[in-house]
């Protein structure tokens, strides 16, 4: 019997070879070609490969980060309900993704009045302005009105639409073509069609050249942006003193150091509208940074909190274990898989070796996958991924017994290979089986570090399956076409009758 790789498993292997040392070795190209250590923690963004970041999410427990208690105040109708609770959860979650925050632990307490939040790698600072930003978006026009004196419009006042951040179905930052950062908006079906109307019946009117002409005719088709409104806000649109004195409060560093077009204030911008604009989507622009249109673009998909939070409590957390500590974890772990290999080789040899290689290959793949996901990495994952490596062992381990086994029965070497795959599989299948099933039950019904644990090893359970009995089986099919490598004594074998 002739052992051979057939090129859609060639292919295959090779395919999970180039995708794992991409992805695994896309963090620390970024780090040498920006000329930053090869360990620890590095500034700005992670490397990025066809748009996904690549890095290993920490959890809360190994990057740090915050803890905040939230007491709900001002709910509807006096009286908080777990429905309010279950609405207001959700509003905090899409600001949180905001941040790019893996796995983050948001859940109600108390009688349906409190609100527990863990952030991993998210300051103080950064968790309180987010969460609890007022985030409406409201579109207007502009009608004469003598009585503001103030604002970005004086002897105007901005008037209802009906278009809101409701009607906005994504929010996207991005760098515009004159390279400075704006914010994408699609609007959802209503929206699309309230604002085409509205820049139809909008379009400047100006004298000469209407993409630099700022005369009173122009203003009065002017489009006015909003942020920063709550509906009690809007309830009191008409009352020229509420707009005058309430509605646009700026302060002199704001109007120091921006245009029209500012996120400090609760005035957004003002464009001008030179054409009918269809098709549902839309560009806010302004002085923007960065970091102020991701902002903007997580509190407009965000939207606006039911009720009024107030912080109880606020904790920075450290990470459990360390810098050091994640070392001298990380050392331990390759110290326990050298002596892995290294029972591999004493006792198997030359399958021990082959399986060893395969093992590699797992731990490539297992980590590349992490990376894509994303997982968030904790302490209960990292459990997860060390019995998933145990349980790759235990299937490379089923395998050689039972190669053992056949040769001892009388089958040639080349022969007793695929037996032992073959009489191997029932064992390793049903054991991969009912771990996996284990794991997607803890995934779906445990608390987010039980859910950790069931990720990691799932993954781990599905990638044991492909290293052991493709990997392994195919790399002893190639050293086993060498007559050399089929002595007993190099593959373990005490006796063998026909090799």
């Amino acid at each position: 019997m002739q052992l051979v790789l057939s090129w859609p498993i060639r292919l295959f292997i090779v395919g999970v070879l180039i995708f794992s040392i991409i992805v695994d070795g896309a963090g620390y190209i970024y780090r040498l070609s920006n000329h930053y250590p090869l360990t620890g923690n590095v500034p700005g963004l992670p490397p990025n490969v066809a748009g996904m970041t690549l890095y290993i999410h920490r959890g809360l427990d190994l990057a740090g980060g915050t803890h905040i208690d939230y007491l709900m105040t001002n709910c509807p109708g006096g009286k908080c309900t777990a429905d309010v609770q279950q609405r207001t959860i959700q509003v905090i979650n899409k600001r949180v993704n905001g941040l790019n925050v893996s796995e983050p632990e948001i859940r109600g307490a108390g009688n349906n009045d409190r609100i527990t939040v863990d952030l991993a790698g998210v300051t103080a600072d950064q968790a309180t302005k987010t969460i609890g930003a007022v985030s409406k978006l409201v579109y207007t026009t502009w009608v004469p009105d003598p009585k503001v004196t103030n604002g970005p419009a004086p002897g105007y006042r901005p008037q209802l639409t009906g278009l809101t951040g409701d009607n906005i179905s994504s929010a996207t930052p991005a760098l515009g073509q004159s390279g400075t950062w704006e914010v994408d908006v699609s609007f959802n079906q209503q929206g699309a069609v309230v604002f085409d109307n509205l820049t139809r019946a909008n379009v400047a009117a100006c004298p000469g050249d209407p993409n630099t002409s700022q005369t009173a005719n122009c203003a009065e088709r002017h489009m006015g942006i909003w942020l920063d409104l709550t509906q009690k806000d809007i309830d009191n649109w008409e009352n020229a003193d509420y707009v005058s004195k309430v509605m646009l409060p700026y302060d002199a560093a704001c109007l120091a150091s921006q245009s029209a077009t500012t996120v400090c204030g609760k005035f957004l911008t003002d464009p001008i509208t030179l054409q009918e604009i269809a098709g549902g989507n839309a560009v806010i622009s302004g002085s923007f940074t960065q970091q102020s249109a991701n902002d903007l673009a997580t509190g407009i998909t965000a939207g606006s909190l039911p009720v009024d939070l107030q912080v109880l409590d606020i904790t920075q957390v450290s990470a459990t274990l360390g810098a050091q500590a994640v070392k001298l974890s990380l050392a331990a772990g390759m110290l326990g898989l050298a002596i892995v290999v290294l029972f591999m080789l004493i006792y198997y040899r030359i399958p021990g070796l082959l399986a060893s290689l395969a093992l590699l290959f797992y731990a490539a793949a297992v980590l590349a996958v992490f990376k894509v996901v994303p997982v968030t990495l904790t302490l209960a994952g990292i459990t997860g991924f060390i019995l998933s490596v145990g349980m790759a062992v235990d299937a490379n381990v089923l395998i050689f017994e039972r190669f053992k086994e056949e040769v001892r029965s009388g089958r040639t070497i080349v022969a007793a290979v695929d037996a032992a795959v073959r009489r191997a599989w029932p064992a390793i299948r049903d054991s991969n089986t009912s771990t996996f099933i284990t794991c997607v039950i803890l995934g779906f019904v445990g608390p987010s570090q039980v859910k950790g644990f069931a990720i990691t090893l799932g993954i781990g359970v599905v990638a044991s399956l492909v290293s052991s009995i493709v990997v392994t089986h195919n790399l002893l099919a190639i050293v086993l076409t060498a007559g050399g490598f089929r002595k007993p004594l190099l593959l373990g074998v005490d006796r063998a009758r026909n090799v």
